[in-house]
């Protein structure tokens, strides 16, 4: 079976670094696995630039730095939505290349939906975004929206919890994905990397304090490196206050900030590193789920010979 690596763990714990390194010892390349480093032009909010300096080289679906490719940067547009489904389908023939070229694919990042898809598969994911549909759903009040759903699938209504019978955007999907199984409009199955691989996963974690202060510092680094000056270029990019509000996390907030709503700098800063702290929490709660993971702990020494030790054990 051919061999995949995969590092994962919550934000700030160092991933990509210690895949760059794992990448130069063992003649690999990065996937990034991140729902938003997807996205051209969300650089330093995403964490797609390092924190030490290296020579970077930026093109069309990927970014080599220090030498290492890193697949799956700045594959779309920001105004575009782009899909698990998307990701999933784009990101399999990356790894098939790279296995072409005899080279080791390394999945990094912190975005458990997007890693389980690509590894494991995930129910409706070969159900399409219909954005025709979506236009006419948006333009739906959430009662309209319930009513609707009821009338297409009573059983997918009852199935829903309070919360998603609440939420618009899941309401939405709901239509959207009861709608085209009754069309049957499925495109064929996609092969998940899990199906064919020898997997090996690292997770990478750390004590609570030391990952919050690692946050901390990495937001005012951040800031540093221009992540103000990069959201107002987006947006002079006609890049809407309300999509990157839908971008998420960092975006979300300066979107505050630009508009006012977040009156100082230090003010952006705290309300940065508390949303990230939570951010952080529920990555940990994700990944408990995940099966099968080495973990490690990033506040011990000796953590990365452990690792490249293991990781030479299982390739050869």
């Amino acid at each position: 079976m051919k061999k995949l690596l995969v590092i994962l763990g919550p934000t700030a714990t160092g991933k990509t670094d210690l895949a760059i390194n794992l990448a130069k010892k063992f003649n690999g390349e990065l996937v990034s696995c991140d729902s938003r480093q997807v996205y051209k032009g969300l650089d330093i909010g995403t964490g797609k630039m390092p924190s030490g300096k290296f020579i970077i080289k930026k093109q069309a679906g990927l970014w080599i730095i220090d030498g290492v490719k890193i697949w799956m940067y700045d594959v779309v547009n920001p105004k575009k939505q782009y899909t698990v489904y998307d990701y999933v389908q784009d990101a399999n023939k990356i790894i098939e290349d790279i296995y072409r070229r005899g080279k080791l694919p390394i999945i990094v990042g912190g975005t458990g939906l997007y890693l389980k898809a690509l590894i494991e598969g995930l129910p409706n994911l070969a159900i399409p975004v219909d954005q025709k549909l979506r236009k006419k759903l948006d333009k739906l009040s959430k009662f309209q929206l319930q009513k609707k759903l009821q009338e297409i699938s009573p059983m997918r209504w009852k199935s829903l919890n309070k919360s998603d019978r609440e939420n618009p955007r899941r309401l939405i999907r709901a239509i959207e994905l009861m709608i085209q199984v009754q069309l049957r409009l499925l495109r064929p199955r996609t092969r998940w990397c899990g199906a064919r691989n020898d997997i090996l996963k690292v997770g990478l974690k750390a004590p609570r304090e030391i990952l919050y202060k690692r946050i901390d510092e990495r937001v005012i680094l951040r800031i540093n490196q221009g992540m103000i000056d990069e959201a107002k270029k987006l947006h002079k990019k006609r890049l809407s206050y309300k999509r990157m509000r839908q971008l998420g996390l960092e975006y979300g907030i300066l979107a505050d900030y630009l508009e006012g709503k977040i009156n100082s700098i230090d003010g952006l800063i705290q309300l940065l590193q508390g949303k990230i702290h939570g951010y952080a929490r529920r990555q940990i709660t994700w990944f408990k789920k995940e099966k099968n993971v080495h973990w490690f702990d990033i506040s011990e020494k000796s953590y990365q010979q452990k690792i490249a030790k293991m990781v030479a054990q299982w390739y050869d």
